[in-house]
């Protein structure tokens, strides 16, 4: 139906159109095959720098493991946690393993906590008064728990993948390991030894487990991805709303004053961050629930501005990244900076940098990477860097906001000059279509001619004018003629009064 009706309407409107096999269009139809041929080729470009930065940010992560040292504590001071100490250390280090490294100067299991939370992976604890307990048991048949001998204390929130992948499980494979090598020297010793003792059996068949602590828990379904998602979809809603106003933005730089300019747009950037941000922050609190776990962090409504300011700085950022490229760009090119935006960005948050090359080290700079370890701590507690962080995001705005100054004026410019129209193409293109001639033409009409006095007479055909009539008006015009109107008094047409007659 709409078909017929649209066939209708169009009837007879293709008759002066040609087809695609025309002629007339070979020329116009190889000038855009290049333009394409060059969009494939920067798109190739840009998505084999892309993917090689993604996978080269998490392939072979395990080369780089041994960049991670967890630590053990022997807060027992006696012969189980000499033995158990001398187990850890002898283990031979391997590439794709944690360093163990041991730590003396910590003296209870809550300074091991509060280190570990601020500073460290994770630490292996052996408890104090483990071996007086074991001995109790073993020479009196005391009553004796294994789980009391040690304690691994790691902390997800400093970096949920890495502590999920290397962290969590080399804590746990070093304990069953230590626990099955010293029953098995414990057995043996036993059956060696000719002391006539009742021992408590379950001490000896099984006397050294562990418990876990996570003084930061970040394990909760969507940690790994929370606050990298959420920036995300900041920055892609963002996107469009900076085309719009690359594109639409022509008139303001031919009407509006400088200094407005450089205050408008940043003020605009500003609002739509808060208000993403916004939306971002209400979305965690709907979804995450006030508390993921028994040890987080309570959810207040500080916490809320919390995330709400740092979403803000962080979309802020980008977005006067961005805006500095989209002022600038051709139309056809204008998607790439956000490509090269969302990659390196998105990479910063789930990659470990300690589990990857030096060359990913230049990442801490970026706006997802320090919003996201502010969020971690917000909601952890774990690995304090917001002063880092903070400071990093405040000198990108201050930064960014700057280099907008200098772009805004250099559009402006180029605007006003001629060299680029509405859509941002540039004088010279094919597609470029600007009302403003470019300045060249000017300085090249001045040079072949120079402006000269030019008497414009109008006059009078009666001798009663006695108005304007034969009286010359010098102005500066580029011909190098003299122009004469002549006035005609015999219709009702008059230059001199201003009657056009009408």
């Amino acid at each position: 139906m709409l078909g017929k009706y649209s066939w209708s309407r169009l009837a007879g409107q293709d008759d002066h159109r040609v087809s695609f096999t025309d002629s007339k269009l070979r020329s116009e139809i190889k000038r855009r095959f290049w333009d394409y041929v060059e969009l494939v080729f920067i798109s190739t470009t840009m998505i084999w720098a892309g993917l090689s930065l993604f996978f080269g940010g998490i392939y072979n992560r395990s080369e780089y493991a041994n960049n991670i040292d967890i630590y053990v504590v022997d807060l027992d001071g006696g012969s189980v946690g000499a033995n158990i100490t001398q187990m850890i250390l002898g283990i031979e280090a391997a590439p794709s393993s944690p360093v163990w490294l041991q730590r003396n100067d910590l003296h209870s299991l809550e300074a091991v906590k509060a280190w570990v939370l601020d500073n460290a992976w994770g630490a292996l604890v052996i408890n104090k008064g483990t071996s007086d307990r074991l001995s109790n048991a073993l020479n009196d048949g005391a009553d004796y728990n294994p789980v009391d001998a040690m304690t691994l204390v790691e902390s997800s929130g400093r970096q949920v993948v890495a502590e999920m992948l290397y962290v969590s499980s080399t804590l746990t494979t070093v304990a069953q390991t230590v626990s099955r090598k010293y029953a098995l020297e414990q057995v043996n010793n036993f059956r060696n030894s000719q002391a006539q003792l009742q021992p408590n059996i379950a001490a000896l068949l099984d006397p050294i487990s562990h418990t876990i602590v996570d003084v930061a828990p970040a394990g909760f379904t969507i940690s790994p991805i929370m606050s990298t998602f959420g920036y995300l979809v900041i920055l892609l809603s963002t996107v469009g709303v900076l085309i719009v106003w690359k594109m639409t933005s022509f008139p303001f730089f031919t009407k509006v004053r400088y200094r407005d300019l450089i205050l408008m747009w940043p003020v605009l950037l500003l609002g739509l961050a808060l208000i993403l941000s916004f939306y971002q922050a209400l979305a965690f609190l709907a979804f995450r629930g006030p508390n993921y776990n028994s040890l987080a962090l309570t959810y207040t409504p500080a916490t809320f501005f919390k995330f709400w300011f740092t979403g803000a700085a962080v979309a802020f950022s980008l977005g006067l990244w961005l805006f500095n490229w989209f002022l600038h760009l051709t139309p056809h090119i204008i998607a790439f900076p956000s490509i090269c935006t969302v990659i390196p960005n998105v990479i910063s948050t789930i990659s470990t940098f300690e589990l990857a090359s030096k060359f990913y080290r230049i990442f801490y700079a970026l706006p997802f990477f320090n919003g996201s370890k502010i969020i971690l701590h917000i909601t952890t507690g774990a690995h304090s860097t917001t002063g880092r962080n903070v400071g990093v995001l405040v000198a990108e705005m201050v930064g960014m906001t700057l280099i907008l100054w200098v772009s805004i004026w250099v559009r402006q410019v180029c605007v006003l000059r001629g060299i680029s129209d509405a859509h941002g193409w540039f004088h010279g293109s094919k597609y470029f279509h600007s009302p403003i001639p470019h300045y060249k033409l000017e300085i090249e009409l001045a040079e072949t001619h120079p402006p000269e006095d030019v008497e414009v007479r109008i006059t009078s055909k009666s001798p009663s004018v006695s108005t304007l009539a034969g009286q010359a008006s010098p102005i500066r015009r580029r011909p190098s003629r003299d122009i004469e109107i002549a006035d005609y008094d015999e219709d009702s047409v008059s230059l001199t009064t201003g009657n056009l007659g009408v």
